[in-house]
């Protein structure tokens, strides 16, 4: 959990922050937007390709699901992503 929400990362910059309250909501709002991006990923591929589908997918799997959306560049992105 630490590292999905960067309790490490964002310690180093708290001590920047006017308020010690801003520390606490910005933390809160990041895990809910990544949590936000996680669940969209998930929900959203099983809308594009069916479950058995995505099963046999080899990773990065988001690669193959993009690409069946946009086409060959779509993977290439995430792959140069990753």
């Amino acid at each position: 959990v630490f590292v999905f929400i960067g309790i490490e990362g964002a310690s180093v910059y708290s001590g920047r922050a006017q308020r010690r309250s801003d520390v606490g909501k910005a933390t809160v709002v990041g895990f809910l937007g990544v949590l936000a991006l996680l669940v969209l990923v998930n929900v959203l591929s099983l809308g594009i390709m069916t479950q058995p589908e995505l099963a046999k997918l080899q990773n990065p799997s988001m690669a193959a699901v993009l690409e069946h959306v946009v086409g060959h560049w779509g993977a290439v992105l995430i792959s140069v992503g990753l």
